[in-house]
C-alpha cells in the first residue's frame, strides 16, 4: 500500500506545483479535481473491462436462466456438471469471461485505498504544501511559549483520527500534526498563543496556507460536521456527494440493461435486487462519510462521480459494437428456433363412427331394436411439426 500511496502522492504533488504557479488560491482543491481526472483516466481500462463483461452478461441472461431452469431441482453430480458445461459453452460462444467483471474491482480496491490515504493527508505527499507547514512549525516553535501544552487539547482527537503518534518537538512531525488542525482549532490555538504581536505573526504565517486550502469559502481540510456551528450550509457538501453517487449508480444500472434482459425471459433477475439495494445504500454511505471526513475527500467523490458520468457515456459508445454483435447472434438463434418450431397442417383420411337409426316398423318388438353403428371416411387437417434440417 505504501508504494501505491507514494505513486499517487507524487502525481498529486506535481499537479499541485503546476496549479500553485498559476494561482495559490484554491490550489489544493483544483489539484484534487485534476488529480481525480487523471486517476479516472488511469482506471479507464479496468472500468471498460468490467462494463464489457457486465453488459455481455446482461445480454445473455435469458439464455443463462433457461439453462438454470432446465436443471432446476436436479442436484445430482451429472446434472450439475452438464449445467456447468452448457453455461461455459455459452460464455465461450459469446466470448464472455464471467470472472473478468470481478478482477477490475479487486484491482481497483487497493488503488482506491491509496487515493483515500493520499487525500486524507495531502501535506504528507505534496512537497510544497508540506514545506509550508514545516515553515509554520518553525514559527510556532520559535515564538509560542509552551506550544506543546496549548496543542495538547487537540492531540487525542488528531492521533485517534490519523492513528499516528506525533513527536511535537520534531519540526517535520509538528508540521504534519499542524496540517490536521481544523479552522476552529487554528483559531483557538492562535487566540491562546500569546500577545497581539504573536497572534498577528501566526495569522500572517497562515495566510498562504489558507489560500492553498480555501475553496468556495470552505477549508478543504475541515469536515462539514466541524463547520455546522459556523457555516451550516456546509451540509450541502455531503448532500451533493450522496446525490451524485445516486445519479451515477442509477445511470450505470440502467445502462447495463439487466432488468430489460431479465424481462425478455419473463423471469426475475437475481442481480436486480442487489443493484437496487446498492443504489440506495451507496449514496447514503457516501453522504455519511462526506459529512465526517475532510471536504477534500468529498470533493474527490463529487468530481469523480461527475467525471465517471461522462466516462460512462464514452464507454457506452465504445461497447455499442459488442452489444450489436451479441444481439445479432441472439436474434439469429431466436429466428432459427422459430423456424424449427413452426407448425404446418396436412390432410388425412380418418374413419369415424356414425349411428344409423333403424327403420320404423309396425311391430312393437322390432321398434325396440338398438341402433346399428357404421363408419365412414372423412378428410381432416392435423398439425405437424417441420423437422429441422440436418
Amino acid at each position: 500500500m505504501g508504494i501505491i500511496n507514494n505513486i499517487f502522492g507524487a502525481i498529486l504533488s506535481v499537479i499541485f506545483d503546476a496549479v500553485s504557479l498559476i494561482t495559490p488560491l484554491g490550489a489544493l482543491a483544483i489539484a484534487i479535481i485534476i488529480f481525480t481526472l487523471v486517476a479516472r483516466i488511469l482506471l479507464t481500462p479496468l472500468q471498460l473491462s468490467s462494463q464489457r463483461t457486465s453488459r455481455g452478461m446482461s445480454k445473455i441472461q435469458p439464455e443463462l436462466l433457461k439453462i438454470q431452469n432446465k436443471y432446476k431441482g436436479r442436484k445430482d453430480q451429472e446434472s450439475q456438471m452438464k449445467q456447468s458445461q452448457e453455461m461455459q459453452a455459452l460464455y465461450k460462444k459469446y466470448k464472455i469471461n464471467p470472472f473478468a467483471g470481478c478482477l477490475p474491482l479487486i484491482i481497483q480496491f487497493p488503488l482506491i485505498m491509496g487515493l483515500f490515504n493520499v487525500l486524507r493527508t495531502p501535506a504528507n505527499y505534496i512537497t510544497k504544501l508540506g514545506e509550508e507547514y514545516t515553515n509554520i512549525a518553525n514559527i510556532v516553535m520559535a515564538n509560542v511559549a509552551n506550544y506543546q501544552d496549548k496543542l495538547q487539547s487537540f492531540q487525542a482527537t488528531i492521533e485517534a483520527t490519523t492513528r499516528t503518534k506525533f513527536d511535537l518537538t520534531n519540526t517535520t512531525q509538528l508540521g504534519q500534526y499542524l496540517s490536521h488542525l481544523t479552522t476552529g482549532q487554528w483559531n483557538s490555538f492562535i487566540n491562546s498563543s500569546g500577545d497581539a504581536s504573536t497572534q498577528e505573526l501566526l495569522t500572517n504565517a497562515l495566510n498562504l496556507k489558507h489560500q492553498y486550502e480555501n475553496f468556495l469559502g470552505f477549508n478543504v481540510v475541515d469536515s462539514p460536521s466541524a463547520l455546522m456551528s459556523t457555516q451550516w450550509w456546509a451540509i450541502l457538501i455531503p448532500i451533493v456527494a450522496g446525490a451524485s453517487t445516486y445519479i451515477f449508480t442509477k445511470l450505470t444500472m440502467a445502462s447495463n440493461g439487466q432488468m430489460q434482459a431479465a424481462a425478455a425471459d419473463g423471469q426475475a433477475n437475481p442481480g436486480e435486487s442487489m443493484m437496487k439495494t446498492m443504489n440506495i445504500v451507496m449514496p447514503i454511505m457516501t453522504g455519511a462519510f462526506a459529512y465526517t471526513m475532510p471536504i477534500g475527500l468529498a470533493l474527490y467523490w463529487i468530481a469523480g462521480n461527475v467525471i465517471m458520468l461522462v466516462q460512462q457515456k464514452i464507454v457506452n459508445k465504445m461497447l455499442e459494437k459488442q452489444d450489436a454483435k451479441i444481439e445479432a447472434m441472439l436474434e439469429k438463434e431466436r429466428e432459427e428456433a422459430r423456424k424449427n418450431n413452426k407448425t404446418y397442417t396436412k390432410k388425412v383420411m380418418k374413419k369415424v363412427p356414425i349411428e344409423k337409426q333403424p327403420e320404423a316398423k309396425t311391430n312393437q318388438a322390432n321398434s325396440n331394436e338398438a341402433p346399428k353403428t357404421y363408419t365412414k371416411k372423412v378428410i381432416k387437417k392435423v398439425p405437424v411439426q417441420k423437422k429441422s434440417e440436418e
